[in-house]
């Protein structure tokens, strides 16, 4: 029977466990016996040895990955704490959505900030393309981490629908340590999206300031306007007796057309 039901143990994944309550021992002789002994040791699944009483020993103790004093113990062993599971899956959870919407706040309180900016030095034209960019790249990024943590989450609401009956600790410990893993490799690759997209925004922004009129200035360069703001690009389009504004770095200077 204790080899059937390991081989069954193994096939489903559970955690297997030999135990039978009382008896002496020439009753327990069988746990004695060197095939049960190789086959407890040669099992995949941890096994748990509960056998006779707690003053009992047999050579299923000693090969057994875990020997409990009783059988009742050997269960409270077996079966690890769901709510206590659940609840640190929600934590981890509510950290992951905290640690992202914090992110992305940030990074889009400094994208407006930059947009406004940019939009009073009157580079709305130069940069509304790669604007519309990076707002697509936003909202892409930001489904693509609510994806990822739903999907994480889906996966562990199907593991403990697998383990309702039967919880082995040292799977969930793996599973939480994969968990954590994973976490990490989430918060990185979002940490270096993020610091990708704010250099783009940076060298856009110089180009911005190397393209704009500021720039010409500095370089010896001035603009003529005509008394109601419009720009003079031609001497044939000015009359005599127009006023005009030339613009330079220091300051600007008014003129009259003979």
């Amino acid at each position: 029977m204790l080899l059937g039901c390991s081989r069954s143990s193994s096939r489903c994944g559970c955690r297997a466990g030999e135990r039978r309550g009382g008896g002496s021992i020439e009753d327990l002789w069988n746990f004695n016996e060197e095939v049960v002994a190789r086959a407890i040791a040669a099992c995949q699944i941890p096994i748990i040895s509960a056998v006779g009483h707690e003053i009992d020993f047999t050579i299923a103790d000693f090969v057994a990955d875990l020997r409990a004093p009783t059988p009742s113990a050997a269960a409270e062993l077996a079966v690890a704490d769901g709510a206590e599971l659940l609840a640190r899956l929600g934590q981890l959870r509510r950290r992951i959505n905290r640690v992202m919407q914090e992110r992305v706040s940030r990074y889009q309180t400094v994208m407006d900030s930059f947009r406004r900016g940019v939009l009073q030095r009157g580079g709305e034209r130069l940069l509304r393309e790669p604007m519309m960019r990076v707002d697509s790249a936003r909202a892409q990024l930001t489904r693509a981490t609510r994806a990822s943590l739903d999907s994480q989450v889906a996966r562990w609401n199907e593991v403990r629908k697998r383990h309702k009956a039967c919880h082995p600790s040292r799977v969930i410990e793996r599973r939480l340590e994969r968990l954590a893993e994973l976490r990490a490799r989430f918060e990185k690759a979002t940490k270096d999206e993020l610091t990708q997209r704010a250099e783009k925004l940076e060298r856009l922004r110089s180009m911005l300031r190397a393209l704009g009129p500021e720039s010409a200035f500095q370089r010896g360069f001035s603009i003529t306007l005509t008394e109601d703001g419009k720009l003079v690009t031609s001497a044939t389009t000015l009359k005599s007796g127009d006023r005009l504004r030339t613009k330079f770095a220091d300051g600007e200077t008014k003129s009259t057309v003979d």
